[in-house]
């Protein structure tokens, strides 16, 4: 009896090894710093067990492996921490393998393809239409991806630009949120951009979708044509160009039409579809209040004629014209569709 217990235990087949690796729910991950159970089976009482993981751009895990770490455990059901900080917005892969003290190794499935989530989302200002602000010191929010306390603390620097050029900003903020240390300029376009970064890892910039501005609540003192935007048109955030004019007190009878390089009449913008000539004092073309653009769609050129067809690409000309006033050009350099 004794000797067929010894037989049959023998003949029993081993157990396969087998590992499963999960990554968190969720696509993008919740973290940057993603954090990966990890179960292995069938690899009997020998320790310890020496796991491996590898994260990568790629399934192939030849090319563009992010994460090449090796953990030793005398466990079989771990949760594996990464420490070093996905790159924003890549998609990855993963996958581990286990091996005993014996040789005994199996392979998890590569998992994946995941999207890592950005490491600094702007909020505020950052419509794709521009934005119209009312304060001159306007409040900056943005947001950053979750990441382990291991990786240390996000840390920000702020910028904000006009026409390129750095006009203000702020270094090594622990807050997602600044306001404008000093008084922005009125009707001037502007962009602002954050890099963040971690103690553990490289830094990372977001720019802001397309210019905000702060608008001038006072009456103009004179009437005049501000330089559309953007320009050239159209951008990579904007179909059509803006146009802002003022009129000073009393108002004045406005003519705005685009014209080509000869002066031969392309587009009339105003009169427009709703007839209006005849303006009273005040600043034209900026967005309403609350709707997250900078532009007054009344007085926008598209690129097309007054016949309705897209016109070639090349250089045209803005013509305003206030009351009996010479009027005044700004050009216009179109790209075509």
């Amino acid at each position: 009896m004794v000797a067929w217990i010894a037989l049959s235990a023998w003949c029993a087949p081993l157990t396969a090894q087998s590992v499963v690796l999960d990554a968190p729910p969720g696509s993008p991950l919740p973290s940057i710093t993603p954090a990966f159970s990890l179960v292995a089976v069938g690899f009997g009482p020998l320790r310890p067990l020496v796991v491996r993981l590898q994260v990568g751009t790629s399934p192939d895990f030849v090319t563009g492996v992010l994460v090449d770490s090796i953990l030793v455990t005398s466990d079989t059901t771990v949760a594996i921490q990464v420490t070093r900080p996905l790159t924003s917005d890549a998609t990855v892969f993963w996958k581990a393998r286990v091996e005993n003290a014996s040789g005994l190794a199996a392979e998890s499935l590569i998992g994946g393809p995941r999207l890592v989530p950005s490491w600094v989302t702007l909020i505020s200002p950052n419509s794709p239409q521009g934005n119209s602000e009312e304060f001159r010191r306007p409040l900056f929010v943005w947001r950053s991806a979750a990441v382990t306390p291991l990786a240390g603390r996000w840390r920000y620097d702020v910028e904000i630009t006009s026409a390129g050029r750095p006009e203000q900003g702020i270094s090594g903020l622990l807050d997602t949120t600044y306001r404008a240390a000093t008084d922005l300029q009125t009707n001037t376009s502007y962009r602002w951009s954050v890099r963040a970064t971690l103690a553990s890892g490289p830094s990372f910039v977001a720019h802001s979708i397309a210019t905000f501005l702060v608008s001038d609540p006072m009456l103009p003192a004179r009437t005049l044509l501000y330089q559309n935007f953007p320009n050239p048109f159209p951008s990579p955030t904007a179909f059509a160009t803006c146009v802002w004019f003022d009129v000073a007190e009393p108002g004045a009878r406005i003519a705005l039409d685009v014209t080509d390089l000869r002066g031969n009449l392309v587009r009339t913008l105003i009169p427009g579809f709703d007839g209006q000539r005849d303006f009273v004092a005040g600043r034209y073309g900026q967005g309403a209040p609350g709707t997250g653009s900078n532009c007054d769609n009344r007085f926008v050129w598209d690129g097309t004629g007054n016949d309705g067809r897209t016109v070639a690409a090349g250089v045209y000309l803005l013509r305003f014209q206030a009351g009996r006033a010479a009027p005044t050009f700004r050009r216009i350099l179109f790209l075509g569709r």
